[in-house]
C-alpha cells in the first residue's frame, strides 16, 4: 500500500506541516511554473552537457531538447569544480541561444561541493531550475530552494537515486518549494541494490511506479534514467516506452543523438490526437443534453477518459 500523505516530512522538525497540507501548494506552484520557470509545455527531453566543457555549451542548446542541464557533479572532477561554476555562469551570463529550458545540476547538498554551488549561484541569474542530487527527504530540497530563491522562487528538481528516496519519494514531491518534476536515476539506484540494468527494465518496475505515483501525486512530471548506449537507439527506444508506460513524461539524455527518439517518444501521434480529439467531441455532445456518459463506437467514455484525451491534447499543442 502506497501510505504517505499523512507522514510528516523527514528532517522538517515537529513544528513542520504535514505532508497531506502542502500538497496542494506544490501541484498549484509546478502548474504555475507550466514548463519550468518562464517556460511553456511539458519536458520531453533533458540533455546533460558537462559543465567544464564550455565548448559543448551551444551544441547543446542547439540538439532539440526541451531542456539542457549545465553539469557540476558526476562529470566533472574534484579539481574541475571551480572552473565549472565559473563557465556555467559566464554562459548563462549570455541570451539563450534555443528555446531550451537551461538547468544547472548542483553537488549533493549536504556535500562540501554542493554547499559551494549553493553559496555561488545563490547570486546567479540566467538559469530556470535546479537539479539536486542523491535527494533522500524534502529538507533538501527546501535548502536548495532557499538558498538560490532568495529573491524570486526556483523551480528545484530532486534526482532521486537511492533505495531511501525511491521509498521516501511522495514526501519529498511534497516539499515546500516549487517541485516540478523528478529524475529517476536508475544507474545509482541499480547499483545500490546490487542488480544488474537491463532493457527490459524488470529490475526498474518497483521504482518507476513508486516514481510515476509520487510524481502524479502533486499535478509533477516524471522524468525517466539515461540509457547508456549512445548507439543503440533500438534500445534507447524500447527503454523510454517502458518508461512511458508506467506514466513518465519523458527521459533525460547524455547524448544530443538520443534527443530526437526521445522526443518521439514521449509526444503523442497523430493516431493519439485524433483520438483524443473524437473522445473529446462526443463527451460534449453528452453533457450539452445532460449525459454524464458518452460513446466512442462500443466505448463507454466516462469523465477520467475525457481527462486523460485533453492531457494529450494539451502536450500535442505545444509541438
Amino acid at each position: 500500500m502506497y501510505v504517505v500523505l499523512t507522514a510528516r516530512a523527514p528532517g522538517s522538525g515537529s513544528g513542520a506541516l504535514p505532508v497531506h497540507a502542502t500538497v496542494a501548494a506544490s501541484r498549484a506552484a509546478a502548474a504555475a511554473h507550466g514548463k519550468l520557470a518562464g517556460m511553456v509545455g511539458p519536458i520531453r527531453s533533458i540533455l546533460f552537457v558537462p559543465g567544464a566543457r564550455p565548448d559543448r555549451f551551444a551544441k547543446a542548446m542547439a540538439a532539440g531538447a526541451d531542456a539542457v542541464v549545465f553539469d557540476l557533479e558526476d562529470s566533472v572532477d574534484a579539481s574541475q569544480k571551480d572552473a565549472a561554476r565559473e563557465a556555467i555562469a559566464q554562459y548563462l551570463a549570455t541570451p539563450a541561444t534555443a528555446p531550451a529550458a537551461r538547468i544547472v545540476r548542483f553537488n549533493a547538498v549536504n556535500s562540501a561541493h554542493g554547499e559551494r554551488d549553493l553559496e555561488y549561484f545563490a547570486d546567479t541569474s540566467g538559469f530556470d531550475a535546479v537539479v539536486i542530487p542523491k535527494v533522500e527527504d524534502a529538507a533538501m530540497v527546501e535548502r536548495a530552494a532557499t538558498a538560490v530563491g532568495r529573491t524570486t522562487p526556483v523551480p528545484i528538481i530532486p534526482l532521486i537515486e537511492t533505495p531511501l528516496g525511491v521509498l521516501r519519494s511522495a514526501q519529498i514531491m511534497a516539499a515546500k518549494a516549487t517541485v516540478p518534476a523528478l529524475l529517476f536515476g536508475a544507474e545509482d539506484l541499480t547499483a545500490r541494490l546490487g542488480a544488474t540494468r537491463t532493457v527490459e527494465g524488470d529490475e526498474l518496475a518497483f521504482a518507476r511506479g513508486q516514481l510515476a505515483m509520487a510524481a502524479a501525486s502533486v499535478g509533477a512530471d516524471a522524468i525517466d534514467a539515461i540509457f547508456a548506449n549512445i548507439k543503440d537507439l533500438a534500445s534507447l527506444r524500447q527503454d523510454a516506452e517502458r518508461a512511458r508506460g508506467f506514466g513518465f513524461r519523458g527521459k533525460m539524455a547524455i547524448h544530443p543523438a538520443q534527443v530526437s527518439v526521445i522526443n518521439e517518444v514521449f509526444s503523442p501521434t497523430a493516431a493519439d490526437l485524433d483520438r483524443a480529439r473524437r473522445i473529446v467531441e462526443v463527451w460534449d455532445r453528452a453533457q450539452a443534453v445532460g449525459n454524464a456518459i458518452a460513446l466512442l463506437g462500443d466505448e463507454m467514455i466516462e469523465l477520467p477518459i475525457v481527462e486523460r484525451a485533453r492531457r494529450v491534447l494539451a502536450r500535442g499543442a505545444h509541438r
